[in-house]
């Protein structure tokens, strides 16, 4: 594969996704990358392909020509061709050579890789030749995760692309079957600003809730007592997470939760010392319960038994 320099018009030049990674926000700049590409410049050149003798079309580099269109407004930029004869296989490994040079691929632009190079190659072609590069661990069941991205709602590829969804929570989110189940969903994770362990407590509970209840997620999240804790206009988030986690146990577990409170009184009534700790058996299954004691080191633990021995 030969990479040539060259200087040409814009207006030879079309513009096409056909081999973008990020084609859902195409041109966006953000802020960061705005900032950098002023204070240092476009240092990477635009990457073309020559279709014909004066005509080209974009391989990568959208965002820095727009950029370039929008300060400079040049008639003319410096581009890197390929040949219009350039091998399938070269050109996917130079897609993901461009776009690592800014950052590492998001589990969107996989995908969306995966979905170009689907185009010209077997699956497991794709997964012998592009696996460590694409830095999948998971073999051949992270491709199928993969392969589900592009098919949601442009609203769950933003928030994968933007790193607020992480592969194992995927799996679990395509489970649902109605996509708009998976939208309000993920709409909740974005308004709470939930990390993934707090996204799947969330979703564990909204599911067996929905289920229990023979109503689908969306018109759950949709109840009133859910909106007025979510639309509340005094609480943060974290008191907002707080109270709808707490809701949601009371409504899976009443049972539990009210022996949780109960429990929870006694322990206050003790009046415990700053060390002492009690917890009760898991899901109170038994009316055992659990006194710790944590020392500063072993010569105080030891001090504290040997008193407990002379008293007894």
């Amino acid at each position: 594969m030969f990479l040539s320099p060259l200087t040409i018009s814009l207006d030879a030049l079309t513009i096409s996704t056909k081999w973008n990674l990020h084609p859902w926000e195409f041109r966006a700049i953000s802020p960061d990358l705005e900032e950098s590409f002023t204070e240092n410049g476009v240092i990477h050149p635009i990457l073309v392909m020559r279709v014909s003798k004066d005509s080209y079309v974009l391989v990568a580099g959208a965002r820095r020509l727009e950029f370039i269109r929008k300060s400079l407004n040049p008639c003319q930029i410096n581009c890197l061709v390929l040949d219009e004869d350039t091998p399938h296989h070269s050109l996917l490994h130079l897609i993901l050579a461009d776009q690592s040079s800014f950052s590492p691929l998001t589990l969107a632009e996989k995908a969306r890789f995966i979905e170009i190079a689907l185009h010209y190659l077997k699956l497991e072609e794709i997964i012998t030749t592009f696996q460590d590069k694409l830095q999948l661990k998971g073999g051949r069941s992270s491709f199928s995760i993969l392969q589900k991205i592009l098919q949601q709602d442009d609203q769950i590829i933003r928030e994968i692309h933007a790193g607020r969804l992480q592969e194992r929570m995927l799996s679990e989110i395509f489970s649902l079957p109605d996509m708009t189940d998976r939208v309000a969903l993920v709409q909740l994770f974005t308004d709470l600003r939930l990390g993934e362990s707090k996204q799947r407590k969330f979703f564990s509970l909204l599911r067996d809730i929905a289920w229990q209840q023979g109503a689908s997620i969306a018109s759950y999240i949709d109840k009133p007592e859910i909106r007025q804790i979510l639309e509340h206009k005094e609480m943060n988030i974290p008191q907002k997470i707080q109270h709808l986690g707490n809701l949601l146990q009371q409504t899976i577990a009443p049972a539990s939760t009210r022996a949780e409170e109960a429990f929870q009184r006694q322990v206050k009534e003790l009046h415990l010392p700053k060390n002492h700790t009690i917890a009760h058996s898991p899901s109170f299954e038994k009316d055992q319960i659990t006194l710790s004691i944590t020392f500063d080191d072993m010569a105080d633990c030891k001090e504290y038994l040997s008193q407990l021995r002379r008293r007894t």
